[in-house]
Order: C-alpha cells, then sequence, then structure tokens
C-alpha cells in the first residue's frame, strides 16, 4: 500500500481548491494557477486580496504589452504554515510564483507571507511580480 499524498490538503484535513484564470491576447494565452499541490492552505482573505490585485494588474499590462511566449503559465504556491506537503518539504513560509514557458521554468519570484498582509506593500508586490514573471 503506497503512503497517501498530503499534497493537496490542508494541515488540518480540507482539500485545497486550485483556482485557474486563463487570458488570452491574440493568439497567445496567459494561464493563472493558485496551485492545490504546492500549497498547504486555502486562500484567506489576504491570499485573496493579493491576487485579486496580481489579477487587476496582469490585466493592466496585458492591454499594453505582448505575452513573451505563445503559451504561458503564472502557478502560484502558498506555503504558511509548512506543516504538510510540499511545503513541508520545502520548509519556508512563503508566496512563490513562478512562470513557465510551454512548460519550462521562464522565472520565479518569492517573498514572505506577512509582506502581503502588509496593505502598504501588497499593491507594489503584485506589480513588481507581473513585470518580473512576464518581462523578458
Amino acid at each position: 500500500m503506497a503512503p497517501e499524498t498530503l499534497d493537496g490538503v490542508t494541515h488540518y484535513g480540507m482539500p485545497i481548491d486550485e483556482i485557474t484564470k486563463i487570458y488570452r491576447k491574440d493568439d497567445r494565452s496567459l494561464q493563472i494557477v493558485y496551485s492545490k499541490t504546492l500549497s498547504d492552505d486555502n486562500m484567506d482573505d489576504y491570499v485573496k486580496r493579493f491576487y485579486d490585485e496580481l489579477l487587476r494588474r496582469i490585466e493592466l499590462w496585458l492591454y499594453s504589452n505582448r505575452l513573451p511566449d505563445k503559451n504561458m503559465k503564472i502557478v502560484i504556491s502558498n506555503c504558511k504554515f509548512c506543516k504538510i506537503g510540499y511545503c513541508k518539504r520545502k520548509n519556508i513560509k512563503e508566496v512563490s510564483m513562478t512562470s513557465y514557458t510551454g512548460d519550462k521554468q521562464f522565472k520565479q519570484v518569492s517573498f514572505p507571507h506577512i509582506d502581503i498582509i502588509d496593505a502598504s506593500k501588497y499593491v507594489v508586490i503584485a506589480g513588481s511580480v507581473v513585470v518580473d514573471l512576464l518581462e523578458k
């Protein structure tokens, strides 16, 4: 019998919801994924506020820019407790975002979870994440 994986559940046993948003512009697409296997909690109010700001900044960026590749993806990992699954193995309390072109990693940024709780920082972080992950 194979051991049961703890990826995709919280440390209190609740399933983590994977959330996906897709943007299309011209012949290109960008998929934003809040990963259930790379996170250890569902979005709390602070992460949701940051996520919404990130989507708003992506929409603004897409209005005047072209994606550097035909198929892109940004995967969000929210390691808040580091008690189970991927986050325990990683052992770093942070929000990490990785962009991919096709199946190849393009760029990655990470920051402490506490920074998105700070109302004076999360908007600036969301704006810089978009530039860092999508521009060549």
